[in-house]
C-alpha cells in the first residue's frame, strides 16, 4: 500500500470519532416562508439525472394548470444521499420550484475503525466522492436537463448546495456564467465547503450573480471561519492512543490529503469577502447537518445514517428543535433574485437582521 493511501486510510479510520452535537434553536419562524408553500409536490426519479420534484398548480375547476416554474439544481454534501434531504427539497418545491437533485457520489463506503478491511475497500470510493470535477459535471448536466424541460423557465435557474455541494455550486455558477452569461441567476451555499477544487473563495470574485451563504460557528466541519475540528475530535476519542498521538493537532486536512488547509482557506467568510454581490447569514446553535434541514429531525437521521452505514461516530443528543431559518430565507432570496415575487422576497429578507435565530448578517 502506498504511503499516500495509507495516510488516507488512517485518517478515514479517525472519522469514527467525529462528534456532532445537535443544539437547539431558540425561536420559531415568523416569516411568510417558514412553512410548506401553497403547491403540492410530486417526487420521482429521472434516469441519469436524480430525484425530481415538481410543484402543481390547479385552476378553479381543480385541473392542473400548465405553467413554467423556476428551476433549482440541488447538490448534496459529501457522503450524503439526496433522499436524506427530501424534507428540505419538498419545502423548497412547495414554494413553486422544479428541483433536480443528483444522486451520484453518495456512497463513501464503510468507514469504520471496527471494520478495518471494509474501510480499506472504501478508500477509492471516498476519493471518487470527494472529486469536485465529477460533482461539477453532474451539476452542469442537471442544469441543462432543467433548461430543456417544458415546465421550467430557462431564464430562472438557480443552484442550491450543502457542504461540498455548496462549494462546488459556487464553482459551477462562476464557470458556466463565464461561458453563458447569466445562465445561472442565483446561488445559495449552505455551509459551503471552501475546500472544493477550485477553491470557491478564489473564483467567486468572477461570479456576477447574487450569492446567499449560510454558516454557523457551531459547525465542526465547515464553520464560518476558523479551524475545522471534526477530525481533531475524532483523534481525541480514538480507541488507539498511538494512532491518536500521531495525528494530534493535524485536523480535518488529513482526510483530504497533505496539501489541504484545516482552516478551509478562511471558510464561508472568505467566500463572502471575495464575492461581488453576496449575503452571509451566520445561524446560531446549529451543526453541519441541521443547518440544511427544515426542523433538524431529518438531518439527525442523516447523521444517524452516516454513523450506522459509513461508520462516522455521531453524538445525537435528544434536544428539542424549532424552525431552522435556512430554507425560508433561501426561498425569500430566490423570490427576489429570480423575480418570482420580488416585493415579498425583499420584504422578508429585510427583516432577517431582527431574527433571533441568527447571530449576524452581512450584505454587499
Amino acid at each position: 500500500m502506498s504511503k499516500h493511501v495509507s495516510k488516507r486510510l488512517h485518517t478515514v479510520f479517525l472519522v469514527l470519532g467525529i462528534t456532532l452535537i445537535v443544539s437547539p434553536l431558540q425561536a420559531e419562524s415568523a416569516t411568510a416562508f417558514g412553512k410548506m408553500g401553497p403547491y403540492q409536490v410530486a417526487m420521482s426519479e429521472v434516469s441519469d439525472q436524480g430525484i425530481l420534484l415538481v410543484p402543481s398548480a390547479k385552476d378553479a375547476d381543480g385541473n392542473n394548470r400548465r405553467k413554467q416554474w423556476p428551476g433549482i439544481v440541488f447538490c448534496h454534501g459529501l457522503c450524503g444521499s439526496a433522499k436524506m434531504y427530501s424534507k428540505s427539497l419538498e419545502r423548497l418545491c412547495s414554494w413553486g420550484f422544479v428541483i433536480i437533485a443528483n444522486q451520484e457520489q453518495e456512497d463513501c463506503g464503510v468507514v469504520n475503525l471496527r471494520r478495518p478491511m471494509q474501510s480499506l475497500n472504501a478508500v477509492h470510493k471516498f476519493q471518487y466522492c470527494v472529486n469536485s470535477s465529477v460533482m461539477a459535471a453532474n451539476i452542469e448536466k442537471n442544469l441543462h436537463y432543467l433548461a430543456s424541460r417544458g415546465d421550467v423557465n430557462p431564464d430562472k435557474l438557480a443552484l442550491v448546495g450543502h457542504s461540498m455541494g455548496g462549494g462546488v455550486s459556487i464553482d459551477v455558477a462562476t464557470s458556466i456564467n463565464e461561458q453563458q452569461p447569466d445562465y445561472v441567476k442565483a446561488v445559495v451555499g449552505i455551509a459551503p465547503w471552501n475546500g472544493a477544487q477550485p477553491t470557491p473563495s478564489s473564483v467567486v470574485k468572477k461570479l456576477s450573480v447574487p450569492l446567499l451563504i449560510f454558516c454557523s460557528k457551531a459547525d465542526k466541519i465547515c464553520p464560518c471561519s476558523g479551524r475545522a475540528t471534526a477530525v481533531d475530535i475524532a483523534v481525541d476519542s480514538s480507541p488507539f492512543p498511538r494512532l491518536a498521538g500521531r495525528f494530534e493537532g493535524r485536523g480535518m486536512a488529513y482526510l483530504f490529503g497533505s496539501g489541504a488547509d484545516p482552516y478551509w482557506h478562511g471558510g464561508s467568510e472568505a467566500i463572502y469577502k471575495n464575492a461581488r454581490s453576496a449575503t452571509l447569514v451566520e445561524v446560531l446553535k446549529t451543526n453541519h447537518f441541521a443547518i440544511a434541514g427544515t426542523d433538524g429531525k431529518q438531518m439527525e437521521h442523516l447523521a444517524y445514517q452516516m454513523a450506522s452505514v459509513q461508520g462516522f461516530g455521531v453524538n445525537l443528543e435528544k434536544k428539542p428543535y424549532h424552525w431552522v431559518p435556512t430554507l425560508e430565507y433561501s426561498v425569500a432570496f430566490l423570490y427576489e433574485k429570480l423575480e418570482i415575487n420580488p416585493k415579498e422576497g425583499k420584504s422578508v429578507m429585510s427583516k432577517i437582521d431582527s431574527d433571533n435565530r441568527i447571530a449576524h448578517v452581512f450584505s454587499k
